[in-house]
């Protein structure tokens, strides 16, 4: 299986922080991947203001970093890290400057806790919902102070048949495989239950049903919906065979995913879904390309996150390119 490289934590010298940093370097070890730890400095709009040369604002401002990344050290001591750790200390817009270090050093993981302590209680127009967006590599967002493991995984996919066209078809199901590959991951290091959930609806049911120029019987419009389920359903089993053909039959053996299907709206049934079964780590898609219908975009994947209570992993389509500039 395709493994991580080069995982990027963010902390700031804090008790928020222990949770990504321990996770970072519980993945680093399993790994063997490469780990850098950064943090972040914002100047306040004024901040040349306060100075009267260029050179007495740029000592201040190195000033600044050396105490950062003091702070960083002696908190990292503290936890009684055995590991030599990078430490980088980025000076700017908090979200900007972590995308563009992941571009710059071509991180393929960015882990870091959620900044409020309510988790998704303001995470909307927030620095960490900017991330979720647009961090073109995987992004796992924990919630403070969670620290006993992801004992339970669920890994939310599309099964949907509404898509006509060829190659949106081919983008989600190679999103989906991409979201079962990382929630195989972090079950099999975590040694933790994987289910795999989707929600499957039909949008012209209450027309069939009720239409005034609908001549279905009601017999007819149940077996019409009950083949459409039965076609999701196909298509989830589907996915979970490639995943177990992808991870050999000796970690497919282990995995053994529960399956849920589950009709209804994803913004509603997903976090139902993560309630019902006690979910540590969702694995979920944050954009996909427009128009690709029952995929989790933009809104949907905001309603869903401001709903559940756990650590999530946003994944991004292969071909997706962020609008941060790299500069």
């Amino acid at each position: 299986m395709k493994r991580f490289n080069n995982i990027l934590c963010v902390v700031e010298p804090d008790k928020a922080s222990k949770t990504a940093l321990l996770q970072a370097l519980y993945l680093a070890e399993h790994h063997q991947a490469d780990l850098t730890i950064v943090s972040t400095i914002e100047t306040p709009g004024a901040w040349h203001f306060l100075f009267r040369t260029k050179e007495e604002e740029e000592g201040a401002l190195e000033a600044v970093i050396a105490n950062k990344r003091l702070a960083i050290e002696q908190w990292i001591r503290s936890l009684d890290v055995d590991r030599s750790i990078k430490i980088d200390i980025l000076v700017g817009n908090p979200f900007l400057q972590i995308i563009r270090r992941v571009l710059q050093a071509q991180h393929d993981l960015v882990i870091k806790c959620s900044d409020d302590p309510d988790w998704m209680a303001r995470l909307f127009g927030s620095d960490d919902m900017h991330l979720l967006r647009k961090c073109p590599c995987p992004v796992l967002m924990l919630k403070a102070g969670h620290d006993k493991g992801f004992r339970q995984v669920l890994v939310a996919v599309d099964a949907n048949d509404e898509i006509d066209d060829a190659d949106e078809r081919q983008i989600q199901h190679q999103l989906n495989l991409k979201l079962l590959h990382h929630a195989a991951l972090f079950s099999i290091s975590e040694m933790s239950q994987l289910h795999v959930g989707s929600v499957w609806d039909f949008y012209g049911e209450e027309f069939l049903r009720y239409g005034a120029f609908s001549h279905m019987s009601e017999e007819k419009v149940d077996e019409y919906i009950s083949a459409i389920r039965g076609r999701c359903a196909d298509r989830l089993r589907h996915l979970v065979d490639e995943l177990n053909e992808t991870v050999g039959q000796q970690i497919a053996a282990y995995l053994q995913p529960s399956i849920h299907l589950v009709k209804g709206q994803p913004a509603r049934a997903i976090p139902l879904m993560a309630q019902d079964y006690a979910i540590d780590l969702i694995v979920m898609g944050t954009v996909a390309r427009t128009g690709i219908p029952g995929l989790i975009i933009g809104n949907t994947a905001e309603a869903i996150l401001e709903q559940v209570t756990c650590s999530v992993l946003a994944i991004k389509p292969d071909g997706f390119v962020t609008p941060v500039d790299w500069r």
